[in-house]
């Protein structure tokens, strides 16, 4: 690939190397270099600098890392992702990628730029896991670039995000539950019923506040997890699938079906006070005397805090009931896969991954059962292994 070379003064030379369109705009680029030297050396570096030109090293959009953002998150709105998923993305971008790196044209940006960036934001105080979380917008962003042809390499690919010391589950004791179980009891009757049935099930906070009757089989007794709440700011209140698109049944025991029949009696009350009739499939949970409306995930947040703080939990949450859940499943040795299927997760490898520290019980009585074995041949033992 051939460029232009002019001499500006004695010994200062100019050289130009066209780069082709612009894949945004549409414009004819080319990248210039100033070099200090003999002709034959200027004809030297401008051979170099066509190189790397046809090599794709000056390719790509002169269009800024903000211009990528705003069309990102334009793809993910027309490929319908969740609200609440977008809010979370444009605050990131609003917060922090684009105060930071919203002006770099995108050719120019390389994997040094993004490490200093992540540097910064760890001398703001940010954690790890925060970081990360900047880093996995960006990839992605980027990722999307290199598929429209704006650059021909993320750098993300080469960036060193800091890591995330692995940090074990640590559920709520049974004590504790009790406690803000007998707290709630006193000040929101239907958020006591809420954490039973989120001990009982491992539901997702959103999960529950998406219940409604007809998901309910009292009978059996069972119910139907196909849908959850999200409430966010472009959208406010709405429903969705559940996290992983996909419905689950779960086996109730008859002490949360107790539950929910007091929980529907309360609300078919709380109806009859206000004078209304309820609404024709009425939500488990809701703050509607006609239960037509859902109860938002953030106010049950909300409540829940409150009620810890006033016992002095502070440090547990809503989610860490659904870790109880789990882990006392796990040491009472149920399978991972019945465990999996009962919090929702797409992958059994999820929750082996999450909860392993707390399978050493199960692991403890499988080598009591293979030690119990009563074969006709044991193999004979002189050494004392006590």
């Amino acid at each position: 690939m051939r460029g232009s070379l002019r001499e500006r003064s004695p010994g200062v030379w100019e050289l130009r190397v066209r780069t082709g369109r612009d894949p945004v705009t549409g414009a004819y680029g080319q990248v210039s270099r100033t070099f200090r030297g003999p002709k034959r050396q200027a004809e030297a570096a401008l051979a170099r600098l066509s190189a790397e030109v046809a090599d794709g090293r000056h390719s790509g959009t002169g269009q800024t890392v903000g211009f990528l953002l705003d069309q990102w998150i334009s793809q993910l709105e027309a490929q319908g992702r969740a609200p609440k998923t977008l809010d979370g993305y444009r605050s990131l971008i609003k917060a922090r990628l684009r105060p930071g790196l919203g002006h770099i044209p995108l050719r120019k940006l390389g994997p040094a730029d993004l490490d200093a960036f992540y540097r910064r934001l760890l001398a703001e105080g940010l954690s790890p896991l925060t970081i990360r979380h900047a880093h996995a917008a960006l990839s992605t962003a980027l990722r999307q670039a290199v598929k429209w042809g704006w650059i021909d390499r993320s750098p993300a690919e080469r960036a060193s995000p800091p890591s995330v010391p692995h940090s074990e589950v640590k559920p709520p004791t049974p004590e504790e539950v009790d406690r803000l179980m007998d707290e709630l009891e006193r000040t929101a009757p239907d958020l006591t019923a809420m954490v039973w049935v989120a001990v009982t099930t491992g539901c997702r906070r959103a999960e529950l506040c998406g219940l409604r009757w007809s998901d309910l089989e009292l009978e059996r007794p069972s119910i139907i997890v196909r849908r959850s709440i999200t409430d966010t700011k472009s959208v406010g209140v709405a429903e969705k699938d559940t996290k992983n698109h996909r419905s689950r049944r779960l086996a109730l025991d008859w002490p949360t079906v107790a539950v929910l029949y007091a929980q529907k009696e309360r609300m078919k009350t709380r109806a009859a006070e206000a004078g209304v009739a309820l609404v024709e499939d009425p939500y488990v949970w809701s703050q509607d005397p006609t239960c037509g409306s859902p109860y938002k995930p953030d106010r049950v947040t909300d409540s829940f805090r409150n009620a810890r703080k006033r016992i002095g939990l502070d440090h547990v949450d809503f989610h860490h009931l659904r870790h109880f859940s789990a882990t006392t499943l796990a040491g009472a040795g149920i399978d991972v896969r019945t465990i999996a299927g009962r919090l929702g997760h797409a992958n059994p490898a999820i929750t082996l991954r999450t909860y392993a520290h707390f399978l050493d019980v199960t692991d403890r009585k499988a080598a009591e059962i293979m030690g119990n074995l009563h074969l006709r041949t044991t193999p004979r033992v002189d050494v004392d292994a006590s």
